[in-house]
């Protein structure tokens, strides 16, 4: 990583302060392979050619790829179909449940809606 660093660091700083920046990058970094924060570095030029990345400018794009990438994932993935139930089951599971919260007043099964199975 120290490589791909190596162009946000300020020749004329100091060795103390190169090693304190570098040391924030990795520590902030760490859970991210070196691939992915080598895409990052390259989005963060493209968009910002004339900025210095924070580590925080980098885990935020890395996170809302990701994010984005799980949301295309989410999408393509079937939905999958329910059964429903069936309306002897609705009452019974209605019956259940007043018999363990009466006080609560739930619904009941003459309460409970049409079911068209």
């Amino acid at each position: 990583m120290k490589v791909a660093l190596a162009a946000y660091f300020d020749p004329s700083e100091s060795d103390e302060v190169k090693t304190g920046l570098l040391a924030w990058f990795c520590d902030e970094l760490q859970d991210w392979t070196h691939e992915q924060v080598v895409w990052a570095l390259r989005g963060w030029n493209r968009e910002n050619p004339r900025r210095r990345p924070t580590p925080g400018d980098l885990v935020a794009m890395l996170k809302k790829a990701r994010g984005e990438k799980l949301a295309r994932e989410k999408i393509a993935a079937p939905v999958p179909q329910h059964e429903g139930m069936t309306p002897e089951r609705a009452a019974e599971v209605a019956a259940e449940l007043a018999a363990k919260f009466p006080a609560l007043g739930l619904v009941t099964p003459r309460m409970m809606p049409e079911v068209k199975a």
